[in-house]
């Protein structure tokens, strides 16, 4: 055998005895790593044992040991209403000084919204939020102008989250608190007529005012530029009648902002009811020296004077002393439909500028307001909300009275009551 042939064999003889403790190092260190993790493993902790005790066919009393059923485990994602609650929702501003300044509402009025709402919000953990936070964080959306970002991180949680809430909320309280929109009747309607008469104007029901409310460009209307008004902000209107407690006793939202108070109101259901079944609405009960009258609603010169609708005098002619009169104890109660208005603005904030995509989430949530509105007028704790008076861009420009169809009957009433003034 020649030295090289000696040669590659020593070499090859290394090489596998190498490989060998290559192979032997690699099993040794899994079998370390397995021996490491088995060390490590808790023990397997033994259910509870329970008795189940069922008689058999010779009556004696059989008692079997059966494992404890195994309980549910709570999701690991998803938050409690507790923990919700302790980090950022009723507790975190239930004790603020100024709450009703935050929520346009008084902590009583708050629980009360939320007694009335809790019938109809299903609440599911892990899927939707506590109807308390649900409110709490629309109210604050309502009440002021700060951004969906910064009340989302007040709340702690998302901006989505936040809008979500909103629609959800404004949803809920406009479908099933209408009813605290009603128009009066019976005991309700007296003491309405009584109110308006101390006030010095009689056989008023209500008080009718419309304004503009701006929005962001709707997204759901087909021409979306006819709610352009010539300040090119983008309006919807809120036509809404109060009796002289300045709740709303009717309201009507979506038209576009550029249309003027007659064409608003000729619009309306409450048009289309006083000129087919005005009694239903308006009875006949008002006796105005010996002649029986409908009751009536009050409104500025932009709507059209019926007997359903008293107007004042136009002031472009000379006035008689019972007209001018007639004018004075008119726009006297007319005061209380702007204060209706700017007390609802002064509560909800929002309404100043309403940004949401579409136009049917706007009139939702400004119903929703009037609503609210309403549930604080009734609530046994008076909270004279300030009211804002700066109606420059929320009132509907007025027609002309020389646009206004003239209405015989309508001019006859205003003037039998003109001259009971004097």
């Amino acid at each position: 055998m020649s030295y090289k042939s000696v040669q590659a064999s020593f070499l090859a003889l290394l090489l596998a005895e190498e490989e060998d403790a290559l192979d032997n190092a690699q099993c040794q260190l899994q079998l370390h790593k397995n021996t490491k993790k088995e060390s490590f493993r808790p023990a397997k902790r033994e259910r509870p044992l329970h008795a189940d005790s069922f008689q058999c066919y010779d009556g004696n009393e059989m008692v079997i040991k059966t494992e404890e059923p195994v309980l549910k485990r709570r999701r690991k994602y998803g938050r409690s209403a507790k923990d919700f609650l302790q980090k950022g929702g009723m507790m975190a501003f239930y004790n603020l000084i100024d709450f009703h300044t935050h929520f346009g509402m008084t902590r009583s009025q708050v629980e009360e919204l939320i007694t009335e709402l809790q019938p109809f919000y299903h609440y599911e953990r892990g899927s939707k939020l506590p109807l308390e936070n649900v409110i709490l964080a629309s109210l604050w959306v309502l009440a002021s102008q700060e951004s969906y970002r910064a009340i989302a991180e007040r709340f702690k949680t998302s901006k989505s989250v936040v809008c979500t809430s909103l629609h959800n909320f404004c949803s809920l309280v406009s479908r099933n608190l209408e009813n605290h929109i009603t128009w009066p009747s019976g005991a309700t309607m007296r003491s309405t007529v009584k109110g308006f008469m101390d006030a010095g104007f009689p056989g008023t029901v209500g008080v009718m005012g419309a304004y503009r409310v701006a929005i962001g460009k709707p997204k759901d209307v087909d021409e979306p530029d006819a709610y352009m008004n010539d300040k090119t902000i983008y309006c919807t209107t809120l036509l809404a009648v109060c009796d002289d407690k300045h709740r709303f006793t009717y309201v009507n939202i979506g038209h576009p902002g550029t249309l003027d108070d007659a064409d608003v109101f000729r619009r309306c259901e409450l048009y289309e009811a006083f000129k087919n079944d005005p009694l239903s609405l308006l009875p006949l009960e008002f006796n105005q020296e010996g002649t029986m009258y409908n009751y009536h609603i009050l409104g500025d010169t932009g709507f059209p004077l019926s007997e359903h609708v008293m107007t004042p005098y136009e002031d472009r002619v000379c006035l008689t002393p019972k007209q001018t009169e007639y004018n004075r104890r008119h726009l006297a109660a007319m005061i209380v439909i702007s204060r209706s208005v700017g007390m609802l603005k002064g509560r909800f904030n929002r309404l100043k500028l309403l940004h949401m995509q579409h136009l049917g989430q706007c009139s939702v949530a400004i119903k929703a307001c009037c609503i609210l509105h309403n549930l604080c007028i009734e609530s046994a704790e008076s909270d004279m909300f300030e009211f804002d008076d700066d109606d420059d861009d929320m009132s509907l420009p007025s027609q002309t009275l020389a646009n206004l169809q003239e209405n015989q009957e309508g001019a006859e009433k205003r003037d039998a009551i003109a001259d009971s003034f004097l």
